[in-house]
């Protein structure tokens, strides 16, 4: 039959194309099927995008609500200038410098050769010696004086910050969050302290932030207050103290803040932008050339800085530098850097003749 004439070779050519075909066929539905599936994924990704969104705006609304119910900081009043009462006491005003506290940070016995150990304990207890020997002070003088105000500067580098400087973790057991919770709290006490055990006008508290508190890898210029741990404990504070209309706050917004004392300018920094390069003159000569630059664009009597731990007057009270809470510690030690017992700066303006009548070293020790 002529049906049957198919060649042997053809049958082969049309099953082959059968089988393509088919394979053909499957890769098709292989591809419909994978499509599906991404389909599907995009789908779900799209709904989790959408979740998501909802989410974020629920936490912008709360944090919006949040703030609103946050204390608003007093605005700073202007600190008049002020005579003598008629047979009265010559009116006066005390600065208080306090910085470098470091006060989470871990010095062993071992590390200062047997001289100094800290740790957060110790730290939190040099902080309340500090004001004890502060308030104390400041009693005796108004024995005889007026105080008017009481100018407590908080100069930064009260954290220790792991990662951000020397050593990293071995010097500090907390996180740069943790410890500014902690400093928050121990600020908020001795301010709190202070304000019951001083029978003052009003406590003045301008800031600065240093070099340990940053949040970056490098202090960077302009911007450094976004990246301060510090800034954030100065607005809790200046939040948690607004309804007390005797303590003020003068938050810092650059690296120099001018503070009119009464009629007396003072300009308050941290001291990480003075460079001092081990030259025979210490920091004095950096710091005074430092201090004739910025005369230009500043009024001021005094330039107060902290950050190099040491206690000094330079100029007849042109420049005053504080010192630390810590004292010695590792990297003091390993650099062979000077160090002194735990001190900070203060000092105590006649507020009649416009000039810094005293200075004083407060101890932070027994």
């Amino acid at each position: 039959m002529s049906g049957s004439n198919v060649s042997d070779s053809e049958i082969k050519k049309r099953l082959s194309a059968i089988a393509d075909a088919e394979q053909d066929e499957r890769e098709r539905i292989s591809e419909r099927k994978q499509m599906r599936k991404v389909s599907r994924s995009n789908t779900a990704l799209k709904g989790e995008v959408r979740t998501l969104s909802k989410m974020l705006d629920e936490s912008a609304v709360t944090i919006e609500a949040l703030e609103a119910l946050r204390e608003k900081p007093r605005p700073g009043r202007k600190m008049a200038k002020v005579g003598r009462r008629k047979n009265g006491k010559l009116p006066v005003a005390w600065v208080a410098l306090a910085s470098d506290w470091h006060t989470c940070e871990l010095v062993t016995l071992d590390q200062s050769n047997g001289m100094n150990e800290h740790n957060p304990d110790i730290g939190r207890e040099r902080a309340f010696e500090w004001a004890r020997n502060l308030v104390k002070m400041v009693k005796l003088s108004q024995e005889r004086l007026d105080v008017k105000t009481l100018v407590l500067w908080l100069g930064g580098d009260f954290l220790v910050n792991s990662g951000m400087h020397y050593g990293g973790m071995w010097d500090v057991a907390m996180t740069p969050e943790q410890e500014a919770r902690v400093i928050r709290n121990l600020l908020v006490e001795i301010i709190t302290f202070l304000r019951a055990e001083l029978n003052v006008e009003r406590i003045h508290i301008p800031t600065s932030w240093g070099n340990h508190d940053r949040s970056s890898m490098k202090i960077v210029p302009g911007l450094a207050k976004d990246f301060s741990h510090a800034s954030i404990v100065y607005e809790d504070l200046a939040s948690w103290f607004a309804r007390d209309s005797s303590i003020t706050f003068e938050i810092s917004t650059a690296e120099w803040n001018l503070v009119d004392v009464h009629g007396y300018p003072i300009l308050f920094h941290h001291g990480h932008g003075i460079r001092y390069g081990g030259g025979v003159g210490g920091i004095s000569i950096p710091l005074m050339k430092k201090a004739g630059v910025l005369a230009r664009d500043y009024d001021f009597r005094t330039i107060c800085i902290g950050h190099y731990h040491q206690c000094q007057i330079f100029g007849a009270g042109q420049a005053v530098c504080n010192g630390s809470l810590v004292g010695m510690n590792g990297y003091s030690t390993d650099g062979g850097f000077p160090s002194e017992p735990p001190a900070q700066m203060a000092f105590v303006i006649d507020l009649e003749r416009l000039e810094i009548s005293d200075f004083y070293r407060v101890w932070g020790c027994l």
